[in-house]
């Protein structure tokens, strides 16, 4: 009667161990589904980042003793918009020619931005403590212009 007593608590506490082992072995399938989440997660959480740190909001309370730090994200902010617009630029070509002087007109009008910012920051660097406020504004000015460029040429390609 122990004996039983004994064997049938065995049992029975031993059943729930066995259902959970058994119920949680994954799937070749459904670890590789996960990992792919995971990949996708960090991509998304990098473009993510990425696009926070590529605003001037991020770089507008940069003091004259980081001007280095400044100049080096202003020049990642704007390349990234030059990859960002040649990729646009590659669309143009699958696009009706009826719309082609705007796009090319918003193109000659990026680049013109492009070339100004470029010549704002190349002023920058020559910039003192007393002008440096003067310069940094200079180029926030021209870092809208170019922005706004872009989503003319973002706008050409979507219509």
């Amino acid at each position: 009667m122990k004996t039983s007593r004994i064997v049938l608590l065995l049992a029975a506490g031993l059943s729930p161990l066995a259902l959970l082992v058994s119920g949680c072995s994954k799937t070749d399938s459904s670890s590789t589904a996960v990992e792919t989440v995971k990949a996708d997660s960090k991509a998304v959480a990098a473009d993510v980042k990425a696009s926070v740190i590529d605003t001037w909001d991020s770089v507008k309370d940069y003091t004259y003793e980081k001007r280095a730090d400044f100049s080096a994200d202003m020049d990642r902010m704007a390349g990234r918009l030059d990859d960002k617009t040649s990729e646009l630029k590659a669309k143009f070509a699958s696009l009706p020619a009826a719309t082609a002087k705007d796009r090319e007109d918003a193109m000659k009008e990026y680049d013109a931005a492009r070339a100004d910012l470029k010549s704002k920051l190349s002023d920058l660097s020559k910039a003192t403590a007393d002008t440096w406020a003067d310069s940094k504004a200079s180029v926030a000015e021209s870092w809208k212009r170019l922005r706004a460029a872009y989503e003319k040429v973002k706008a050409d390609v979507a219509s």
